[in-house]
């Protein structure tokens, strides 16, 4: 491992100017970037998702979430498809989902945490963005009309 003094007298002259120019234009300022990929607290946008165990919708055998996320809660539903559903309630943390799962024929919640990650963050336009993954489960963009009513049913009061 080569500590800072070694690799600063292995660099060129010739790269230390190159690097001072880039910087001294503006072309080099990693340093939000940097700070905000450091950061390991990250959360899932207001808004509606769903995620898979497949990368396919509705394949059968597969479980789904069918979700909406509103300052940190999450209101929402696990199914396998053509099948029943179970309504879900929960709040974020910075690493995690924390679900409760209710049993609809006696209305007891059960624990159901989900660990939540950040894929590889990319840089664009000064602005860094990465999507959060769910452990065991693939992001899904396009919302059905089903999995629309599935989530209509857990977001009404009961």
């Amino acid at each position: 491992m080569l500590s800072n003094q070694t690799f600063l007298s292995s660099l060129t002259r010739f790269s230390i100017l190159s690097l001072g120019v880039l910087a001294s234009f503006g072309m080099i300022n990693r340093s939000p970037i940097l700070a905000q990929m450091a950061q390991s607290n990250f959360t899932l946008a207001n808004g509606v998702y769903l995620y898979g165990q497949s990368p396919e919708a509705e394949e059968i055998g597969q479980e789904y979430l069918v979700f909406k996320v509103h300052q940190g809660k999450v209101i929402g539903a696990i199914y396998l498809p053509q099948s029943e559903f179970n309504c879900f309630s929960g709040t974020l943390t910075a690493n995690q989902m924390n679900l409760s799962i209710i049993d609809p024929n006696d209305g007891k919640k059960y624990p159901y945490p989900i660990a939540m990650k950040a894929s590889s963050p990319v840089a664009s336009q000064g602005q860094v963005s990465s999507e959060v993954i769910l452990e065991g489960y693939h992001r899904l963009t396009k919302i059905s009309n089903n999995d629309h009513r599935i989530l209509k049913t857990c977001l009404q009061p009961n």
